[in-house]
């Protein structure tokens, strides 16, 4: 019965990415929201009362070693073994879930003025024009760009199409299904982090940088829109070697020792900073490429083509002095994300989760926002 009632509550509403199971609805009952990667699964669940959003609750579960290997599922049944735990323990079957990146093509194209009715369908027919996967070997959808600024009649469409190998987003399906859930809908990581940092009256573009254990990802963010996504091989993972290798310290120590000293240049700690230092050039010299592959992009359009900011996210992103060494090798504006930005105002309430803790929740935090922030 409580099945049948929440998806009595759905209505039509198109938000991109991929509501493909079940019907492409979108939930206003409370879901449980899932960001499962190589290294661990966090759950968050919101709901809102009286206009105030707030935490229902959240946490985190660490993934057994080689189960996923850069976002592509290698032992099926073991993590399907893992996810029903999961699900036995949270005492809940209805979900969305997010999808890595590492296997998404994401392509900004100009489209003939047509209904809206009728553009999924002529996609489908020049597909292969702009992604390179046979279309029904494929799952994707797509995104009305629209300028604020713009005035004019547009002469034609611009779309953001995303798309992933249909086998991809199935073997994700199939795990969250044999261990017992009923997935409501997949979306891109990157969407759902960016709706939790970027600010929804941000217009500008924006470079937003999630900076996990096991990768990094970039993403430009314009006029409110995900246009550009690229995921590294650049990990917080380097960064914790440099900690246990130069202060001879454990693992439990490192996470205070990441906000505590991080990448600030002190007395005594100048081996470490400068192997912290070539960590992050890395992540530096990766923006750089980034941000001059957008001004590529948009050199006949010189209102887009510079980024005015990067924002930080992710769970490494919270390394002492990680915004100041950015900005001033950049000469830009580079800050930590809020990822309660766009949730509430802290007069009304105060999540649980410490800020700089909560970065590391980006992710499930801009999922759960779906019901409320498009």
């Amino acid at each position: 019965y409580d099945k049948m009632k929440a998806r009595a509550q759905m209505k039509n509403k198109k938000i991109f990415f991929l509501d493909i199971f079940p019907p492409p609805d979108y939930l206003t009952a409370p879901v449980l929201c899932l960001d499962l990667s190589d290294k661990s699964l966090k759950y968050m669940e919101m709901r809102s009362k009286n206009g105030v959003i707030s935490v229902r609750r959240f946490g985190l579960y660490a993934v057994e070693e080689g189960l996923i290997e850069k976002g592509e599922i290698k032992k099926k049944e073991k993590l399907i073994s893992f996810l029903k735990s999961i699900r036995e323990k949270l005492k809940t079957e209805l979900i969305m879930a997010s999808l890595p990146e590492e296997e998404v093509f994401l392509s900004r194209i100009k489209f003939p003025l047509m209904d809206e009715d009728k553009i999924k369908e002529a996609l489908s027919l020049q597909f292969e024009e702009y992604i390179p996967l046979p279309a029904a070997e494929a799952i994707f959808d797509y995104d009305i760009i629209k300028d604020p600024l713009e005035n004019k009649e547009p002469v034609h469409l611009h779309l953001n199409l995303a798309a992933f190998p249909r086998s991809f987003v199935e073997s994700y399906r199939d795990v969250f299904v044999g261990a017992g859930f009923i997935p409501a809908a997949f979306e891109m990581e990157v969407q759902s982090f960016a709706r939790a940092v970027v600010p929804k009256e941000e217009m500008d573009n924006v470079m937003v940088i999630d900076f996990g254990r096991t990768r990094t990802t970039f993403a430009v963010v314009s006029g409110g829109k995900v246009q550009f996504a690229i995921t590294v091989a650049l990990a917080g993972e380097d960064v914790e070697k440099a900690f246990a290798l130069h202060l001879k310290i454990g693992s439990s120590q490192i996470e205070a020792a990441k906000r505590d000293i991080g990448l600030i240049k002190r007395k005594g700690n100048k081996d470490l900073f400068e192997s912290l230092k070539s960590v992050i050039s890395v992540i530096k010299d990766e923006a750089v490429k980034q941000a001059a592959y957008w001004a590529s992009q948009n050199e006949d359009d010189k209102k887009n083509e510079k980024i005015s900011k990067i924002i930080l996210c992710g769970g490494e992103s919270t390394l002492a002095g990680l915004p100041e060494f950015l900005s001033y090798e950049l000469k830009m504006k580079v800050e930590l994300g809020n990822p309660w930005v766009n949730a509430v105002s802290f007069e009304d309430y105060i999540p649980e989760i410490e800020r700089r803790d909560s970065l590391a929740y980006s992710t499930v935090i801009g999922l759960a926002l779906r019901p409320w922030v498009n």
